[in-house]
């Protein structure tokens, strides 16, 4: 009889097992799995022609010193050195539009589009393109610098894997 009782003991502890194995198979723990992101920046960079310099006169877009690829090296840096990668699972396509004056300042960043609980993410990303060493020489109508607007490309792309 004592035989016959372990023996049901055994297999209703074995039974309720299963079904808490089952209900942990979904389940993605923070322990086993890293998420981080990688941008992708291509280039070169679009620009917004200012529409009072039409087809006839000769425009020219602002350029940074050391162009379009160094910039987005750049770019990289400060974002894998101010950017938490690991905190946001970002996935499509956010533009930075440089507003860059006649004097070849930086005057405003902004990032679109603006999606839903991503307001640090986007601090933080302002703040890696306000870090960027360097100059730009200003878009020029007629050989006259102008205020003008770059558009920067950031390709982001959330991966995960186990650790």
């Amino acid at each position: 009889m004592k035989r016959l009782f372990f023996l049901l003991l055994l297999v209703s502890g074995l039974g309720a097992a299963q079904d808490l194995e089952n209900m942990q198979e979904g389940l993605m723990t923070a322990e086993n799995t890293r998420n981080f992101f990688v941008v992708d920046i291509p280039k070169p960079f679009d620009y917004y022609q200012v529409p009072s310099c039409g087809e006839g006169p000769v425009f020219t877009r602002a350029q940074f010193e050391r162009g379009d690829a160094a910039f987005a090296d750049e770019l990289m840096k400060n974002i894998s050195a101010y950017v938490d990668r690991e905190l946001y699972v970002v996935n499509g396509v956010f533009f930075a539009r440089l507003s860059v004056s006649r004097t070849g300042q930086v005057t405003d960043i902004e990032l679109v589009p603006k999606v839903e609980n991503s307001e640090q993410l986007r601090r933080e990303l302002r703040y890696s393109l306000r870090k960027i060493k360097g100059q730009w020489s200003p878009s020029k109508c007629n050989n006259t610098p102008i205020d003008s607007k770059i558009r920067v490309t950031l390709n982001f792309e959330t991966e995960s894997i186990e650790v």
